[in-house]
């Protein structure tokens, strides 16, 4: 009674380090990207804080809305006669604020784009920041290019709470202080102003020198504070008033800055980029980054860590949206876990003993062979190694082929008989793989039996004699950076002593 053949099993090689790290692989998951070509610069991004966290546009003379699940526009803020800036939602989600180059504020009822709720004119100059206090829900802080910000309650908006003065150039750049009442400012002048709302004072409480015109602002924490400006962001501590740590990572204007939470920053420049720090790190570290087409004025990341949008001063805007695995795979299926069953029989139930089957035949296996495993199944040694070396198989196959020849001590049988047109392929395919360590025994048996067989043949055909001097100087050559490595460890290893 004959048994049935088993299957070769593939050689699985050890697995090589991996030359990317988890925080690349997970924001190169950011790959199905859909472009939008608005009809001018797209100013900023802006989104919802509840589900299902849809994003704001700012661009030209209107607002759009982009929904979270479509990537497509569910609704137009229009109302506007000249550049809106500064789309901004409140913390519940419920308002939207937006200034425009008039120097106009206007509330919307973020679900209905119609419903223009307050109307503020706090300046005949253009107001480029509007935003809500991030938890009192009647507090608006607007800055404008007449060098004034100004705090309103906008169940009031005859006459601002306070007015923060002493800017002596544009204010681009405006932020609350979380869990305090203070207010930070970014103006033109190289200065960021710190104001506390509550001592009634218009006079800033602490100045801090950015030396080039600050285009953003973001607050990490209620004593850590980032602006940008130029090529360069400073991260400032509120309590000692201090600059510690200064980041020079960009070649051009650095425009906007974003919170990605645990994630780190995204700074976005003119220069095109889109660098990712890491804030755990030591020296906060890039540790991804994106090149578009054009400047980055605006950026941000979905709460949810599901969207990365980026607009740009050339009127594209990108969303790149990060694949996520579904719950319970599609086309399986599910194993039926018998727990109900197993309760009704009871835990320690095990059948009777005629119910207990023995089944040690091995099963059957119809998938279809290779042309390499036919032939080792049909002893035809020479011909399975020719087959295991067509362009067609991977280099696992190869060597699965060539392992399999070495454990059966067939190796000279299978090179035997051979001339220039069939040794060709296999010194080819030993001149590609000899630099990988993980198959350098292999490929030494091979090449020993080689040299050994054919050397009268390979002095003869120039085309041989070329690819051995090749692999000469291909060992050669890994031998020296083997010495290379081995000196540079012993130079480690003095160090940390």
């Amino acid at each position: 009674m004959s048994a049935a053949r088993e299957r070769i099993q593939p050689v699985r090689t050890e697995t090589l380090p991996a030359k990317t790290t988890p925080e690349q692989r997970y924001w190169r998951g950011f790959t199905n990207s859909q472009l939008v070509k608005e009809h001018n610069a797209v100013t900023h991004i802006a989104f919802d804080p509840n589900r299902p966290h849809n994003f704001a546009v700012t661009s030209s003379t209107r607002i759009q809305v982009f929904s979270s699940k479509t990537r497509k526009v569910v609704k137009n803020f229009t109302r506007f006669k000249d550049t809106v800036y500064s789309g901004e939602f409140r913390h519940d989600g419920k308002l939207l604020v937006a200034g425009d180059a008039s120097g106009l504020v206007q509330i919307f009822d973020a679900q209905h784009p119609r419903s223009l709720l307050v109307t503020l004119q706090p300046s005949t100059h253009p107001t480029h920041v509007t935003k809500f206090h991030p938890s009192i829900t009647t507090q608006l802080l607007t800055c404008s290019d007449d060098r004034v910000a100004r705090l309103y309650d906008i169940s009031s908006t005859e006459e601002p709470l306070m007015s923060f003065g002493e800017h002596q150039d544009y204010v681009r750049s405006g932020i609350f202080i979380p869990g305090s009442n203070l207010v930070a400012t970014g103006c033109y002048d190289n200065v960021v102003r710190l104001f506390d709302c509550r001592s009634g004072n218009t006079s800033p409480v602490l100045t801090m020198n950015q030396e080039a015109p600050v285009e953003d602002l973001l607050c990490l924490n209620s004593t850590t504070l980032l602006s940008c400006g130029e090529s360069g962001i400073k991260c400032w501590n509120l309590a000692a008033g201090r600059c510690y740590r200064t980041m020079n990572n960009f070649t051009k204007t650095v425009t906007c800055l974003y919170d990605a939470g645990e994630r780190g920053i995204l700074a976005g420049s003119m220069d095109g980029h889109v660098k990712v720090f890491d804030t755990a790190s030591e020296n906060w570290d890039v540790k991804f980054g994106w090149k578009f087409g054009s400047g980055v004025l605006s950026c941000g990341i979905s709460p949810n860590q599901k969207h990365l949008v980026v607009g740009l001063n050339s009127g594209l805007l990108t969303i790149r949206t990060r694949k996520t695995e579904p719950r319970v795979k599609q086309g399986v299926k599910q194993q039926k876990s018998h727990a109900f069953a197993r309760m009704i029989r009871g835990a320690e139930y095990r059948g009777e003993s005629e119910y207990h089957i023995l089944d040690d035949s091995v099963k059957n296996n119809n998938r279809k062979l290779k042309q390499f495993e036919r032939d080792l199944n049909a002893f035809k040694w020479s011909d399975a190694l020719d087959h295991s070396l067509l362009p067609a198989l991977s280099k696992e196959l190869t060597v699965t082929c060539m392992e399999e020849l070495r454990k059966r001590g067939k190796i000279r049988v299978a090179l035997s008989g051979r001339d220039a047109s069939t040794l060709e392929p296999l010194l080819t395919w030993c001149l590609k793989t000899i630099d990988d360590p993980r198959d350098v025994h292999l490929i030494a048996d091979y090449l020993s039996c080689i040299m050994d067989m054919y050397t009268d043949l390979i002095e003869r055909q120039p085309v041989l004699e070329d690819l051995v001097s090749s692999i000469e100087e291909k060992v050669d050559l890994e031998i020296q950076r083997c010495k290379e490595a081995r000196r540079i460890m012993g130079m480690l290893e003095l160090l940390s002593v």
